[in-house]
Formats: structure tokens, C-alpha cells, sequence
């Protein structure tokens, strides 16, 4: 499906942005017994969507790596409305090639080619490193999805899989994958983003991988989002 009939498509369905998580929608009875009225995309409300698309890729991602197709194709077109509304606020040639590969990304998943789709997922989370890279971190940081992160003996912990923006546009976070626990699953942990260090140009945190392991995991079972900290030493 050509790319404008796509945009067309799914801007309308951000009149549901309620039901979406991605649109603000004053909280007054005078709304509530009147039809919705949303807001057209703002520069302020960037950090909402850039963490929706960063969310919606990791959990596609996930999702594609236990065979969950239909999983995976709700996430992809999550991402695909974050992006179109980004690319409202703001032009970038990087968020044009995320929405190509996003869109290759789904016609793979229809197809039930899930490798395909997972490359183009890959593709999408560089494109979005490099759009967001003047907010994630200073230059000496390299914070990025993919990254590995290291404990303090130098032993890899996991790589980062998503960015969790603040209100001002900094990154409040990262989730760190920590691998499985005790046979309870793959566990991701959200990590303060001062707790991130760069030694030698390499990603740390404090605590060991065994610590992290035992945090909450960061996604429900449903893809909801958890809140609670990894443990500090």
C-alpha cells in the first residue's frame, strides 16, 4: 500500500488516540458528554510519541522472536501511527526511512515471513537512534538501542531495546534486556538513565546482571508497562 494512502489511513485512526494512549484529551464532563475533540500534534507532545514507537518496535521485536504474528502486526501499525504524528510535528529524512521499513515490516508479517520482518524492525530502530540522537545523551554517552551494557567487572549484561523519553525530551531511562531468571522468562529492566556510565567507551551500570534479574520485569505479560526500579547496591 502506497505510503499516502497509509498516512491517510492511519491519521484518521488518531481520532481514537484515546483508546491509543496517544492523544491528550482534557479530562471535563462538559467533553465527556460531548464528541472528542484531539489535539493536532505538537512540538510538546514529541516525548509521547517517540516513546510509543520506541516502545511499540521493542515490543514487535519481542514478539516476532516467539512467533507471535499477530502480536507483532498490532505493535508494527502502534508504531507506524507514533511515526506519522512525529513526522507532522517534524520533517526527517530518518523518520521517512523508519515509516519504509515499517511498512516493509508489516506487508513481512502478513506474509508470514517473520525473519524479513525482524530486519526491518532492526532497520527502524537505527533509523530512530540516529532521528532522536541529539536528545539521548551527551556525544560521549553513545546511549542507543542495541548497545550492549556491561557490569563493572566487564561482563556483558544485555543490550538496551528501548529509550524512555521525559517530559522535556531527555531520556529518562532504558530497558535493558537481562536475559531469562530461573526459569520465569526473559526479563527487561528499566534503568535510571544517570545510573548509565561510559568506561572506555563502553556502556556500565553498577549493578551485576544476577542483581538486575531479580527486578521487576519491565513489560507485563500483557505489554503493559511496569514502573518499578531495578535493586541498587
Amino acid at each position: 500500500m502506497p505510503t499516502s494512502l497509509i498516512r491517510s489511513r492511519l491519521l484518521t485512526t488518531v481520532a481514537f488516540g484515546a483508546l491509543l494512549g496517544l492523544t491528550a484529551i482534557p479530562d471535563t464532563s462538559a467533553l465527556a458528554a460531548a464528541q472528542p475533540v484531539v489535539q493536532s500534534p505538537s512540538e510538546a507532545s514529541r516525548p509521547t510519541y517517540q516513546n510509543t514507537a520506541l516502545d511499540a518496535v521493542a515490543q514487535a521485536g519481542i514478539a516476532l522472536q516467539h512467533q507471535q504474528g499477530r502480536k507483532a502486526l498490532d505493535q508494527v501499525e502502534r508504531a507506524e501511527v507514533a511515526l506519522l504524528n512525529l513526522e507532522e510535528i517534524k520533517r526527517d529524512p530518518h523518520l521517512t526511512d523508519a515509516l519504509r521499513h515499517v511498512e516493509a515490516a508489516r506487508a513481512a508479517v502478513n506474509a508470514n515471513d517473520l525473519a524479513a520482518a525482524e530486519q526491518q524492525l532492526a532497520a527502524v530502530s537505527q533509523d530512530l537512534t540516529i532521528a532522536f540522537a541529539p536528545k539521548t545523551a551527551p556525544a560521549t554517552m553513545h546511549i542507543a538501542v542495541g548497545a550492549p551494557v556491561y557490569d563493572p567487572s566487564g561482563k556483558e549484561i544485555g543490550p538496551i531495546v528501548s529509550l524512555v523519553f521525559d517530559p522535556h525530551d531527555r531520556v529518562e531511562s532504558v530497558v535493558v534486556s537481562v536475559g531469562d531468571y530461573l526459569g520465569s522468562g526473559e526479563k527487561y529492566v528499566a534503568v535510571p538513565s544517570p545510573d548509565i556510565k561510559s568506561d572506555h567507551n563502553r556502556l556500565t551500570l553498577a549493578q551485576s546482571k544476577n542483581q538486575l534479574q531479580q527486578a521487576q520485569n519491565y513489560w507485563g505479560a500483557d505489554g503493559s508497562v511496569g514502573s518499578s526500579p531495578p535493586p541498587r547496591q
